[in-house]
């Protein structure tokens, strides 16, 4: 069997605070293969974001990891000296951040953001790294690249600069691609066509995206496979087929029937109950027991271990074949 191209194994990470170190990511593991499409998917404050900046070596100070590897093409990277990391970030692997406006550096042009990783990563001279930024701007659907090129952030709308983010992580055409949210602060419109961008852009490359979201509209568009993560934690793992079609988590149960939907157009919006728990106090037992419907009594004093369940399918739940078994309607 070829091995995965990105490999997170008993990923934990922590931070300091005034009140103590934090837990923020809990043995997290799954993988990402060769040109495959994988949704990290939770709520906000599941560990999604702090687990995509671990890949790219990007915590903050006050970040640690505790334990785990992450192995990207068979190489550790948490190994990597810092300069050995700015060469593998850009270059093999790329990121796109949420909010573009605070990414991108206002006072340098797109131009000269894009052609700075280029001639970090390539030798090129600044005239050619500056014609391959213009061929980028066109290659993502930017208009008039020649004239954008030498724009400043503030000048382009907000689809245009998250276009200019997508062009500057497939700059050097990395193996692997990380969107952390890449369309939350997008008109639906604009969401669009960033989506089919990226689609696109990943058939003609044939590169893997690691995408990061809570919205399951984007999962069901993009994913080939789907990690569900809620309050640090890995609950579920499944191919985007088999976690529409049946949850063995109750959470991801409850997202799924978050979901408007046009039968229930009128209808209150289906809710789970309770908010997700704050890192510092963590309730015993599985995480997931005070706002979930089929808790018993194990529940609250075990937690449960991610496992396989078969056919490369995992979830972490002492009932799992409750909803394995359930009818679906």
């Amino acid at each position: 069997m070829k091995e995965p191209l990105l490999k997170v194994e008993d990923l934990s990470i922590s931070f300091t605070t005034s009140q103590g170190p934090v837990s923020a990511v809990s043995s997290a593991t799954f993988q990402v293969n060769a040109a495959e499409t994988v949704c990290i998917v939770g709520e906000s404050g599941s560990g999604k974001s702090v687990t995509s900046l671990s890949i790219m070596g990007l915590l903050s100070k006050t970040g640690k990891i505790d334990k785990g590897e992450i192995v990207f093409k068979g190489d550790k990277l948490l190994k990597k000296t810092k300069k050995q990391m700015q060469h593998i970030r850009g270059n093999d692997i790329a990121m796109i951040f949420q909010e573009p406006m605070t990414s991108l550096n206002p006072v340098y042009t797109v131009g000269d953001q894009i052609s700075e990783g280029l001639r970090f990563h390539r030798d090129i001279t600044k005239t050619e790294a500056m014609h391959q930024a213009i061929e980028l701007l066109k290659m993502v659907g930017i208009p008039s690249p020649e004239i954008r090129v030498h724009e400043y952030p503030h000048q382009l709308s907000g689809g245009m600069r998250q276009r200019v983010m997508i062009a500057m992580a497939l700059a050097c055409s990395p193996e692997l691609l990380i969107a952390d949210e890449p369309t939350t602060a997008l008109d639906v419109t604009i969401q669009a066509q960033v989506l089919e961008l990226m689609k696109k852009l990943k058939e003609e490359l044939g590169m893997a995206i690691l995408l990061i979201t809570h919205d399951l509209g984007v999962v069901a568009d993009m994913a080939d496979r789907v990690v569900v993560m809620y309050a640090g934690i890995v609950v579920e793992e499944a191919s985007v087929w088999e976690i529409f079609e049946k949850p063995f988590h109750p959470y991801t149960l409850g997202l799924l029937d978050s979901m408007p939907t046009i039968e229930s157009s009128g209808e209150r919006l289906r809710t789970i109950k309770g908010v997700i728990p704050s890192p510092l106090d963590f309730p015993k037992g599985c995480r997931f027991h005070p706002r979930c419907p089929f808790a018993t009594d194990q529940c609250l004093h075990s937690e449960p271990v991610l496992e396989n369940v078969g056919n490369g399918r995992r979830v972490a739940c002492w009932h799992y074949q409750t909803l394995q078994n359930r009818e679906v309607i």
